[in-house]
């Protein structure tokens, strides 16, 4: 086992929450083992022998093409001998996915490997009952069978009937799922594509009206066996769409591996290059992102040096109820007609009113206003109380506040946040990737995240909504966890630079765990 072997459960678990830790990177060298550097780029085509086979249409769910620096990679070490599915054969993909000897980068993950087993009764009522929810989701990847073509179709849980089968019908050539079959006595149902396929297999006590946990069991690379506690139970997502099913003695078992989409830059990989292999930031990135280069964004037209946040609720939504302010400096607000100095730690409380925005100073009303309020504290953090994180309470951002009055409701509250781009970052490095994996690692995951919020900021998504991105995973996770040193060195020795493709800033994706493979993104989504 590598270096990585030395890091204990907890801190794994750790930062598969978001959490950071220390690590004890020991003395053991790993550069000896060969690196399998072949990558495949989205061209190819998706083998639909078993659609053939069993007399089905070929569906058409994958119509994009591929970007050039998101590719299917070979991550596994030479030795073990695996290439890429290029047929579509389960024996082999149950193998693979079986195998606790196989290592690769990133393999000291808890999540390179894991097992989920229930009843084959408690499998067919998970399909049964999540297939719908999935279908409402995602209309035109859940299809049913009719009139010989496959067709998006109301489907509700008495329509499905009685699941007689569950097959994986086609796979990309990283071995992530492509197409799931389900088959009832009623009809047969087609899922397609990464995300959709992880929420209908997501097994926990609702969805499998189970009285018993369902439990994820993991293993590291090269372990022999799974960890004897369960990661995780009661799934509401399965960890990936790299996995294989095995039918036996009334029991299904899922045999699977990775954490995460499985396209672009695995961080367990970007920090075993860097500890074990001598990776520089700049090679990482050159691994995980092929044609593309470094580029200091600030050169490029039409780009500022700050971003506007949009800040969720501590329950993941825009609208929120109130915001209570404090900072350990003096603030200042501004609205329409208006300026108010706050001092040092008094609490500034807005409520929203019939679209009026309420704000009171220290418990003494001071104004109202139809119209966005804009706050200050002279370069001192500024404490949102009262909003909960995954790991922090209260949290504090860097930058200024933009609050107005929802557009969706009249009694509720929007907050952005005002920030620089590259102290926007201090706060996202952290939140994405842990401490312990090192300062290059870290300086590669700050590039991937500049150029994730640069493609944001470009495309202007969020334009109605008077912000760049949002501090949730559908941008990047903002200030879910506090700042460190280590994070915010590898942000301000790689200032400005971003990855460019043709001159333009990539989709620099990134994610957990890799399985061995990762995925080209047009056989993702």
């Amino acid at each position: 086992m590598k270096i990585l072997g030395k890091i204990s459960m907890g801190i794994m678990v750790a930062f598969l929450l978001g959490a950071c830790s220390s690590l004890d990177t020991g003395g053991f060298d790993h550069k000896k083992e060969v690196e399998q550097s072949k990558v495949v780029n989205g061209g190819y085509t998706l083998d639909y022998s078993f659609f053939k086979r069993n007399g089905l249409p070929i569906p058409d769910n994958y119509g994009s093409r591929g970007a050039a620096y998101l590719t299917a990679r070979n991550d596994t070490l030479r030795k073990h001998g695996y290439d890429f599915f290029e047929v579509y054969n389960e024996d082999r993909a149950l193998k693979f996915y079986k195998d606790l000897e196989v290592e690769g980068y990133g393999d000291n993950s808890p999540y390179w490997r894991w097992k989920i087993q229930l009843s084959k009764d408690d499998f067919f009522k998970g399909i049964k009952n999540n297939l719908p929810k999935v279908y409402k989701g995602r209309p035109r990847d859940v299809m049913t069978l009719s009139d010989g073509k496959w067709k998006s179709l109301n489907i509700t849980p008495s329509s499905i009937g009685e699941i007689r089968n569950v097959e994986i019908a086609a796979r990309g050539k990283s071995g992530i799922a492509t197409y799931v079959l389900i088959t009832t006595n009623k009809n047969k149902y087609l899922v397609a594509k990464e995300l959709n396929i992880r929420k209908l297999l997501a097994f926990n006590k609702v969805s499998t009206e189970s009285d018993g946990d369902i439990h994820l069991y993991g293993a590291k690379g090269g372990n022999n066996k799974y960890i004897q506690n369960p990661i995780r139970k009661n799934l509401t997502l399965l960890p990936s769409g790299y996995f294989a099913l095995e039918y036996s003695m009334g029991k299904v078992t899922i045999y699977g591996g990775g954490n995460g989409h499985g396209v672009g830059m695995s961080q367990f990989a970007a920090y075993d290059l860097a500890v074990n292999h001598g990776y520089r930031y700049d090679k990482i990135l050159a691994r995980n992102y092929p044609n593309s280069k470094l580029h200091n964004m600030y050169s490029l037209k039409g780009v500022g040096k700050t971003i506007n946040v949009g800040i969720t609720t501590s329950g993941g939504w825009l609208d929120h109820n109130n915001v209570i302010l404090v900072s350990n400096g003096k603030m200042k607000i501004k609205g329409a007609g208006f300026s108010i100095d706050v001092p040092v730690r008094q609490k500034v409380v807005i409520v929203n009113k019939g679209n009026q925005l309420w704000v009171s100073v220290n418990g003494k009303h001071r104004v109202k206003t139809v119209n966005p309020l804009d706050i200050t504290a002279h370069g001192y953090y500024i404490t949102l109380e009262g909003l909960r994180r995954m790991h922090t309470m209260s949290p504090q951002y860097r930058g200024d506040m933009v609050i107005k009055p929802s557009n969706t409701n009249s009694t509720r509250i929007r907050v952005i946040n005002r920030v620089k781009i590259e102290d926007y970052l201090k706060q996202v490095v952290p939140s994405e990737m842990p401490q312990s994996f090192g300062l290059e690692a870290l300086k590669a995951q700050a590039v991937a995240a500049r150029t994730y919020a640069l493609s944001d900021y470009l495309k202007d998504r969020y334009r109605k909504d008077g912000f760049h991105v949002k501090d949730t995973t559908e941008s990047q996770v903002y200030n879910n966890q506090r700042e460190n040193e280590d994070a915010s060195k590898a942000v301000e020795l790689t200032v400005g630079k971003v990855l460019l493709h043709n001159g333009k800033p990539i989709d620099a994706k990134y994610f957990s765990t890799s399985s061995g493979f990762t995925e080209a993104s047009n056989y993702v989504w």
